[in-house]
């Protein structure tokens, strides 16, 4: 009877421990920095890039490929349908390994540096 009690509880810790992992559940893309809003809607960059004043200071969320990155994963270019834009991460000390030719979600603010926009990002995910 006491190998009963023991191999209950410890089935009753492993079914505990399983669905508190969610198996089965599907696999989260990784995430950098802040994690991304469920619903907030993608700004394309040709909307960005068209209108650059009314986005200043407005956080954004840009989709697309990488296509070209920081050797140390500081920046990204992401092209989307529309054309393509930079994204920083220096600033917000978010760092990303090397991912070109990835699909990529990246959410930042929308700041101008000598006349041209750029998203200064502080959340990623692939």
């Amino acid at each position: 009877m006491k190998y009963l009690s023991i191999a209950t509880v410890v089935l009753a810790s492993v079914l505990v421990a399983v669905l508190a992992t969610g198996c089965g559940s599907a696999k989260q893309a990784p995430v950098y920095g802040r994690e991304i809003p469920a619903g907030m809607p993608v700004t394309t960059a040709a909307e960005i890039l068209a209108s650059p004043e009314a986005f200043e200071g407005k956080d954004v969320l840009v989709s697309g490929k990488i296509t070209s990155e920081c050797p140390s994963g500081g920046w990204i270019w992401v092209r989307d349908g529309s054309g393509e834009i930079y994204v920083n991460m220096h600033p917000t000390n978010v760092f990303i390994p090397q991912r070109v030719g990835s699909n990529v979600r990246a959410m930042g603010k929308v700041v101008l540096e000598s006349g041209s926009a750029q998203v200064v990002g502080y959340g990623l995910e692939f």
